[in-house]
């Protein structure tokens, strides 16, 4: 009967700590991230690594009031190592199911710094959502890095009457 006891309490003591020690870990703090950037990025590529020509990039999308699309990107690279950028800029429109291309313009810049602010040439349709998604390629002599950078999501209709929203 002791060795019963004996055993059962040595199980017991055995459960409890470790029980213990799940819980003390629980609260153990993370290690630093240093490769988060997320402060800087576009939305979607949160966590991502740290680029190599790159320092930085910005998308955004405004529709004027008859509808006119306008893309304003800035790519920011290194002084002494980023050579040429060159920006392929979509204006997507979201069709129920998918983001789908309407049209698109490219620029290529030879430098480390490349700010574009361009109209796309033709006129979003009313109550569908739309934003900009760029293509980019930084380069430091021969070689490159590709970064998709994406607008936030720009809805064209009346803010009163979301039924003809299409996202």
């Amino acid at each position: 009967m002791q060795s019963k006891c004996f055993v059962k309490g040595i199980l017991t003591l055995c459960l409890t700590v470790l029980i213990v020690g799940a819980s003390l870990n629980v609260h153990a703090e993370e290690p630093a991230d240093n490769n988060d950037y997320s402060h800087e990025v576009v939305p979607g590529t949160e966590k991502m690594e740290r680029w190599s020509y790159t320092s930085s990039v910005s998308a955004a999308l405004t529709i004027s009031s008859s509808g006119y699309a306008t893309s304003t990107s800035g790519v920011t690279g290194y002084q002494d190592l980023t050579t040429r950028i060159i920006t392929y800029s979509y204006l997507q429109k979201y069709n129920g199911s998918e983001w789908v291309n309407v049209t698109y313009f490219s620029n290529t810049t030879n430098g480390w710094y490349q700010y574009l602010e361009q109209g796309f040439g033709t006129y979003a349709v009313w109550g569908h959502d739309y934003r900009v998604y760029n293509s980019i390629y930084v380069y430091a002599g021969s070689s490159y890095e590709h970064i998709k950078a994406y607008s936030i999501v720009h809805h064209y209709h009346s803010t009163s009457d979301s039924t003809n929203c299409t996202n």
